[in-house]
């Protein structure tokens, strides 16, 4: 059995004689006739009955076409996916984002790449509202952010929840905190902080008032983890910063729960104009990352 077999029964059925069939097919009667001879020998199964004035299906045969139809439509789309893919080759998806979750884009991307190295792809970080005002009008395709709130207030864009952070503290593999299976508040006011910008962020560490003890606040995640790793600070985020981070990957960096008060839940979200649903780059982009965030957690 092949598919050119089922191709010709299913042809046959639709044309109603084996002469229009193989004319439809630019192949000869006694082509078509011989292919369904041997299929239906094959199957034990008479799944038409010839004559003069055509090809009539048995009840049986009925049934067959049935499956024929389903699976050759099945074939078709397997067909037509694949031949989208093609296209990826030459397609360009621009992303923007905060800095937390870089690690695992530039992962996505990196894998992405290998598999279609014609595509193009571009990749900046900015703040939430940045990345908004740049999805709204077109600079980027995508962009990934920390704040719902922001996002429903937006009625141009489509957000989608990828993944719910945990507020976690970050600290090196030598600090007692490691220990710990949570920390408060309180207890990070006893230690020296550096700090990713970000509102979210801010609204705890304020309730500390002045006892806080920051070295810094920066936007950039490199030099955040530097200064963790070697023990010179803490520092608090979500727990998907971390992932895919060499320093957390390989455990000089340990992640301890925050016990933080009035902690609502926050998601990382993927925007895009909500009249422009996700290209095929940016769906196949999204659909990865969702894969890197089941595989990490």
């Amino acid at each position: 059995m092949n598919l050119e077999q089922l191709e010709f029964i299913v042809e046959v059925a639709r044309a109603g004689t084996l002469t229009q069939a193989a004319q439809n097919k630019h192949m000869t009667v006694a082509g078509i006739s011989r292919s369904i001879s041997f299929l239906e020998k094959e199957l034990g199964v008479r799944i038409f009955i010839r004559s003069r004035t055509g090809a009539v299906p048995t009840p049986e045969g009925q049934m067959i076409l049935g499956k024929a139809s389903a699976i050759l439509s099945q074939v078709h789309q397997l067909q037509a996916e694949a031949n989208s893919y093609g296209k990826l080759q030459n397609a360009r998806l621009r992303v923007a984002t905060i800095p937390g979750p870089v690690s695992l884009l530039v992962d996505t991307l990196t894998e992405l790449k290998k598999d279609f190295p014609g595509i193009r792809l571009e990749m900046i970080e900015k703040g939430t509202k940045e990345i908004i005002d740049d999805v709204r009008h077109n600079r980027v395709d995508i962009g990934f952010v920390l704040f719902p709130d922001t996002i429903l207030e937006n009625a141009c864009l489509h957000a989608e929840p990828l993944v719910e952070g945990r507020m976690v503290v970050g600290v090196s593999r030598h600090s007692a905190l490691a220990a710990a299976k949570s920390l408060s508040l309180n207890q990070l006011a006893a230690h020296q902080l550096v700090l990713y910008h970000d509102e979210y962020i801010a609204r705890f560490i304020a309730t500390l008032g002045d006892s806080v003890n920051v070295l810094f606040t920066s936007n950039n995640i490199d030099a955040i983890i530097k200064a963790v790793r070697e023990g010179i600070a803490v520092t608090l985020g979500t727990d998907y910063t971390f992932y895919g981070n060499p320093d957390y990957e390989n455990g000089d960096i340990v992640m301890v729960d925050a016990e933080l008060p009035g902690e609502q839940p926050s998601y990382l979200w993927c925007v895009h104009p909500k009249e422009q649903p996700y290209s095929q780059a940016a769906h196949l982009f999204v659909s990865r990352l969702k894969m890197q965030l089941k595989r990490r957690r």
